[in-house]
């Protein structure tokens, strides 16, 4: 009876220690991170997007660690926008971004060409393994209906919104209010496109 308690015991120490060393090298939903950011932005709540590029891109850094905090070099991890975000666009070879970690675990990928207006964050995905979703980061954007390009509609989008204080999609410089300066910033980018 001794033999067979010990035997078993034996057994499961075995298979908790096999259990521990599966965990490494594997990427963890709880060491692991997913940080977006806003660049030049003019706004602390938002930012504003022009489907060009050239107002405001964001930044998202990825740190995939295994379930005991080492960082995993040289996996391959595609980022791309989380599904939840539908009113956001980006250019068709933005939306999934491969990349390879480096020393730190670490990837970067920049996104700059976006369109529509709402709330946007970005998941991770390494050796099969769902990481995320970032924080949330809302854009406002010249290009409201998300079309990937600044037009007539819009302008006419944006008239809509024109003197209100509840239309943040067209406050391009988080003053409180859709006034000329946001007219003006709609101008300077009026036909630009993906």
């Amino acid at each position: 009876m001794m033999r067979m308690a010990l035997s078993t015991a034996l057994v499961l120490i075995a298979l908790m220690a096999l259990g521990s060393i599966a965990l490494a090298g594997v990427p963890c939903t709880g060491t692991s991170t997913v940080v977006a950011t806003e660049n030049s932005s003019p706004c602390s709540a938002g930012g504003a997007f022009c489907p060009k590029g050239d107002y405001n891109t964001v930044t998202v850094t990825v740190t995939v660690n295994d379930c005991y905090g080492t960082a995993l070099a040289g996996k391959s991890v595609a980022v791309k926008v989380n599904s939840g975000a539908t009113s956001i666009k980006f250019q068709a070879a933005d939306s999934t971004k491969t990349l390879t970690t480096n020393i730190s675990g670490q990837v970067v990928a920049t996104y700059t060409k976006i369109g529509g207006c709402g709330n946007m964050a970005f998941n991770a995905i390494c050796q099969g393994v769902t990481l995320g979703p970032s924080n949330s980061l809302y854009a406002a954007n010249v290009d409201n209906n998300g079309s990937g390009k600044c037009d007539g509609t819009d302008l006419s989008i944006f008239a809509g919104h024109y003197g209100r204080t509840d239309r943040p999609c067209s406050d391009f410089n988080c003053s409180g209010k859709v006034d000329g300066t946001d007219l003006s910033i709609f101008a300077g980018h009026f036909g630009h496109q993906f």
